[in-house]
């Protein structure tokens, strides 16, 4: 029999009040072609299972632990949101999924519909990757209350593998010191209302991040750094799926 969804976290730490309570919205991006996962026709990534549970089932499971977190806005594909709103109904894990909107053609495009959904009496918006299920929750609270005191928080993980880079792909012209170097990771949280702003701002410009922690490096500053480890890994092989199920095996033993 699976683990239900809100046991995916038995070896978290126990959560401590960081100060006083902070309102969340969660944008969850799930609206991605999955082509590296190489599915069969009809088959969707967010749909399927991690050790019994769809993978943004365990995702949404996460953020509806967490009492900071008010709402959920879940971007989707198109063709699943017919599935996500039946879950809605069946699944308890989907109970603050406030809305299901279709995204847009990039992922700047769904972030962007997402936050002009979020209620506008929160202190901060969080967007998470729909395929990243394994995120502590210890680390989303963290990032959460450095968000509201600093403006903004990135969840990364340091790097520790030798990084090169290459100007053609086929040979390694520079080492990169790894001691500067962090992975970035979701959930990404800022201020409410100066978020709104940033995403307006890059439409604008036709500034298209590939994550949105670049909004507030482009247009404000360095952003507060929440550290996490590898196993938050986003979900985008078959490899990763394989890997997930083994952390959270692990972690039920």
């Amino acid at each position: 029999m699976s683990d239900s969804p809100t046991s995916g976290h038995e070896d978290t730490h126990i959560l401590q009040p960081l100060g006083p309570k902070v309102s969340a919205a969660v944008v969850i991006v799930a609206a991605g072609n999955s082509t590296r996962m190489g599915l069969a026709e009809g088959e969707r990534k967010p749909q399927l299972l991690l050790e019994g549970l769809p993978i943004l089932e365990r995702t949404c499971a996460l953020f509806n632990s967490i009492d900071e977190v008010s709402e959920i806005i879940l971007v989707a594909f198109e063709d699943d949101i017919p599935t996500f709103e039946q879950w809605t109904v069946d699944k308890p894990a989907l109970d603050k999924v406030r809305v299901i909107i279709p995204g847009g053609a990039q992922r700047a495009d769904s972030v962007r519909a997402g936050v002009f959904w979020c209620s506008f009496d929160l202190d901060v918006i969080a967007v998470h990757d729909g395929a990243r299920p394994l995120t502590d929750p210890a680390v989303v609270l963290a990032a959460l209350h450095t968000a509201r005191t600093k403006g903004a928080a990135l969840v990364a993980a340091p790097v520790h593998d030798t990084i090169k880079e290459s100007d053609n792909g086929r040979t390694a012209a520079r080492t990169l010191d790894r001691s500067r170097l962090w992975a970035a990771q979701t959930p990404q949280v800022f201020d409410a209302k100066r978020l709104r702003e940033l995403v307006k701002l890059a439409a604008e410009e036709r500034f298209c991040p590939t994550d949105d922690a670049a909004l507030w490096e482009r247009y404000e500053k360095a952003i507060s750094l929440v550290p996490s480890d590898a196993s938050n890994l986003k979900i985008t092989t078959p490899a990763d799926l394989a890997i997930a199920s083994a952390i959270l095996r692990a972690r039920r033993e």
